[in-house]
């Protein structure tokens, strides 16, 4: 059974991570709005319209669709990947084989950091693998010699050496991307844990402060109600020591005299009858 503090930390974990997410999927519109209008211009330089309409246009459609239709699922995220890795073959592509359009992918990789979640390197590892060998199947294979073809692949030539080296260094910037992801999740829990720890010691310390405080209120109680009852007997005494005096004397001075020493007594007894009656109110609570 999970304890109170274990708890308030998955609260704490939970809500520091929603607002992460919610704070990253504002940073990924602005991306994805920069990525779409980067198609839109190089379709201005390369006159490849219908790429980058039609394509980034899909793109967007996937990923919103996806965020809009799973909104307690984090698919999206996945999709998102996806979609980043489809810029970078239209990227390729829209400038008759650039291969160095490739380059945005791993852009794209490190910006999925801010989502934590190093799972997310997968797709992108695997689709610019299989693009990287398709690539190379179609240079290779099928359209050996493209004279006339307004289709543009690659204008680097993709040996098997190429292919290699290209899927290798791809494969390391994921998963060192996929490193810090795990890694600063890691510490967010870390650090989470930590707020969580110090807020229930603070907790904790408060509580004994309140009942230390409240332990010595009662004591002190105890000492003003016993002290009270004790003072009542010799003031009792006192004031039947006066009385008994007053009826062994005529003389009027010393009637006075007893007189004022009762009243003031008195005037003591009141108040210590006082006392007497909260604190014993205050010992009963």
């Amino acid at each position: 059974m999970k304890t109170k503090a274990s708890l308030n930390e998955q609260d704490y974990l939970h809500s520091f991570m929603s607002t992460m997410t919610q704070k990253s999927d504002t940073i990924i519109n602005y991306v994805l709005a920069v990525y779409f209008l980067l198609g839109i211009a190089l379709a201005f330089k390369y006159d490849t319209w219908e790429i980058g309409i039609g394509v980034g246009s899909l793109n967007l459609i996937l990923y919103y669709s996806a965020k809009f239709f799973l909104k307690n699922s984090k698919f999206y995220q996945y999709m998102l990947a996806v979609v980043l890795a489809i810029f970078m073959a239209q990227y390729i592509y829209q400038m008759h084989g650039l291969f160095e359009m490739h380059f945005t992918v791993f852009i794209a990789s490190t910006i999925l950091i801010i989502y934590q979640n190093w799972k997310l390197q997968i797709p992108l590892t695997l689709l610019v693998v299989l693009h990287h060998i398709g690539l190379a199947y179609v240079q290779n294979f099928i359209y050996t010699n493209p004279t006339g073809l307004q289709i543009y692949f690659s204008q680097v030539n993709i040996d098997l050496e190429t292919l290699i080296i290209h899927v290798v260094l791809a494969a390391v910037v994921f998963f060192m991307n996929g490193y810090w992801s795990y890694y600063f999740k890691e510490h967010s829990e870390n650090h989470i844990s930590k707020i969580s720890g110090e807020y229930e010691l603070e907790n904790m310390k408060l509580a004994s402060a309140k009942y230390s405080s409240l332990a010595s209120n009662k004591e002190f109680n105890v000492f003003v109600y016993r002290t009270a009852q004790d003072l009542k007997m010799p003031l009792n005494s006192v004031l039947k020591l006066i009385d008994v005096s007053k009826e062994n004397t005529d003389n009027e001075k010393l009637l006075n005299y007893f007189e004022m020493m009762r009243e003031n007594t008195q005037k003591i007894d009141d108040l210590i009858n006082d006392i007497h009656g909260k604190s014993a109110a205050r010992v009963s609570n």
